[in-house]
């Protein structure tokens, strides 16, 4: 998965203490660019290339002495297929980074091929990006589990035409236990927008406000999908570094005011459809939900959206009142 190999050879020029990367690709063609690249950045020395299928790779690379500290798995597609031997070649404490780009997958226009690669079933509707998220990191709670292995998020995102994980991995039973607690199921009512989360997989089948049948996501993971405090250390990390862009700096920043928000978001386009009012900015809805007493926030997955913990009928109240 390599390719040109040039995010394996920013890594070992850019960050501190790297003794050594591993570039691995199966086309014969993308290894010996990312071999001529390196030579041409002189980084031979710090890097190896190898040609071979990505499990093999890792496979090879999953006993003591040969694990690595950051395994980042970018395919075409899907890197579930790829999970369990990425978790079993980790040092205990390693960090996975994981990119998905199949997003008609994850987001519910193919939900059978989602349930067959991720083990969950998609939603498609306002933050399907986020359920999207939350089912990949999903995927990872379940495979890193079945070798007593716990992951701890550190950081996501959705950008453009993928979405992206950064966890810890630990290897402890009891944490991993925990991390499957987390797990549960989104239920989304397509009639009044309510939408509930559940460890059970038939408490909501019917929803509280308007008893119309609810739409399940899920199983699927219900924790934080950022640490805050790592979040933190990256905006003043990007902060000292004038080369990162505004783009990467208002992530970060949307990322931190969203940390703690419950899951799932809403759109002022999809709540003005449904009362047939004009949509103010996201930005004064949430003041508005903040002068009300409740938690809301913008969301980076979507510039028209926003994240509360107010029921869909009190945001639709104070909308009207702002029309």
């Amino acid at each position: 998965m390599t390719g040109s190999g040039i995010r394996g050879l920013r890594y070992a020029e850019e960050v501190e203490n790297v003794d050594r990367v591993f570039l691995n690709d199966i086309q014969p063609s993308s290894a010996s660019a990312a071999h001529q690249n390196a030579i041409a950045n002189n980084l031979v020395s710090k890097v190896d290339i190898q040609c071979m299928g990505a499990n093999l790779f890792l496979n090879l690379h999953s006993v003591p002495g040969k694990r690595f500290h950051i395994v980042d798995l970018d395919p075409y597609g899907s890197p579930s297929p790829y999970f369990d031997s990425a978790v079993r070649a980790l040092v205990n404490g390693g960090m996975l980074a994981a990119t998905a780009t199949d997003m008609a997958v994850l987001c519910g226009v193919k939900p059978r091929a989602c349930i067959r690669k991720y083990g969950g079933r998609p939603l498609r509707c306002e933050y399907s990006r986020e359920v999207a998220l939350r089912l990949l990191f999903g995927s990872l709670v379940t495979t890193a589990s079945k070798h007593s292995m716990a992951i701890e998020v550190k950081f996501s995102h959705s950008t453009d035409h993928y979405i992206r994980l950064y966890a810890e991995l630990t290897r402890s039973a009891r944490s991993a236990d925990k991390n499957l607690e987390e797990m549960g199921y989104i239920f989304h009512c397509f009639n009044c927008l309510k939408r509930f989360t559940s460890r059970d997989p038939s408490e909501y089948r019917r929803c509280l406000g308007c008893d119309n049948t609810t739409t399940l996501a899920g199983p699927l993971f219900l924790g934080k999908l950022t640490d805050g405090e790592f979040c933190r250390r990256l905006i003043d990390i990007q902060e000292s570094n004038e080369r990162l862009s505004n783009r990467i700096h208002k992530i970060f920043l949307l990322e931190l005011e969203e940390a703690d928000s419950p899951p799932t978001y809403y759109t002022v386009d999809s709540i003005c459809r449904r009362i047939g009012r004009a949509p103010p900015s996201p930005s004064a809805v949430v003041e508005a939900l903040k002068a009300e007493g409740f938690n809301a926030t913008r969301t980076h997955f979507d510039g028209r959206a926003f994240k509360t913990d107010a029921p869909s009928e009190r945001i639709e109240t104070l909308i009207k009142r702002m029309a």
